[in-house]
């Protein structure tokens, strides 16, 4: 799912040259499109941009600059993408013009934005991607150290060489996060998420410890909210976290702890996920 509360703006202005606002993010960018779509990348501009993200905590804050910047080229020349290509041609931002490990899921999260289910057997197949409805689910937050990590591509490169070299353990990992998204899916439709999404979070984290190194920060991030019962597991690659709570009780019980270690965080309001 998206977080409305944090975002990336990217602005282009009229310019007789190229300007990138010292990021070499806004240069891939503008790299990816003259190969894939030239027409929108005719003209220079001079780009800048801000961001509420917190970055090199895993929650995707290069990949949101990327499709800003994606959206803004659109904009000028009065067209709009089609959401599958745009998530595309955001990976291929980062995975063909930066070389960094990543996938698809966030980029499409992105582009569809709101809640998203998706399915990933078949790349790249609009029909496997599917909006769900915010209102059901369970109290939500989002928790993230205030000190920036490593970029996320260098979390995910090992893991990934790891499956593609065949590792069992990996592999087998892989096929119960799957298992658990369906579970997940399963307690949002039927209107159980409260009471099943914690215990499936928790799962997640204890999965993630079998593959991934896991910091002893991010280990507090975890542990603070599952101390006072909430479920907890990464939002990411690292750095942040993302917990679900059976009642408003728990949240505020969790915001309480949260505040108290020093971490940032920040509820999940489902009504602004429509």
């Amino acid at each position: 799912m998206t977080v409305p509360n944090l975002e990336a703006t990217v602005t282009l202005a009229p310019s007789d040259q190229w300007n990138f606002a010292d990021t070499a993010l806004l240069e891939a960018t503008v790299t990816a499109l003259r190969d894939r779509h030239p027409v929108l990348a005719s003209r220079p501009a001079a780009l800048s941009f801000e961001t509420t993200i917190p970055r090199q905590v895993g929650l995707s804050g290069s990949s949101a600059i990327i499709m800003a910047a994606l959206r803004a080229f659109a904009r000028r020349v009065d067209t709009e993408w089609d959401l599958v290509d745009l998530a595309r041609t955001t990976l291929e931002v980062e995975t063909e013009v930066l070389g960094w490990a990543a996938g698809p899921q966030d980029r499409v999260v992105q582009a569809y934005t709101g809640l998203i289910d998706m399915d990933f057997a078949t790349p790249w197949d609009a029909a496997h991607y599917h909006r769900l409805d915010p209102h059901k689910l369970p109290p939500l937050f989002v928790a993230w150290d205030l000190a920036p990590g490593q970029p996320s591509d260098v979390a995910h490169s090992d893991v990934r060489q790891r499956w593609l070299d065949g590792d069992t353990t990996v592999r087998a990992t892989m096929t119960r996060f799957a298992e658990l998204a369906i579970s997940g899916r399963a307690a949002l439709d039927s209107g159980t998420a409260p009471q099943q999404w914690p215990a499936l979070m928790d799962e997640a984290f204890e999965l993630r410890s079998r593959i991934w190194h896991i910091t002893a920060i991010d280990t507090e991030l975890v542990t603070t909210g599952q101390r006072v019962g909430a479920g907890v597991t990464f939002a990411g690659s690292g750095g942040a976290v993302v917990g679900a709570a059976a009642d408003h009780a728990t949240l505020a019980r969790a915001a309480r702890a949260y505040e108290a270690a020093g971490a940032g965080f920040l509820i999940l309001h489902p009504g602004d996920q429509s």
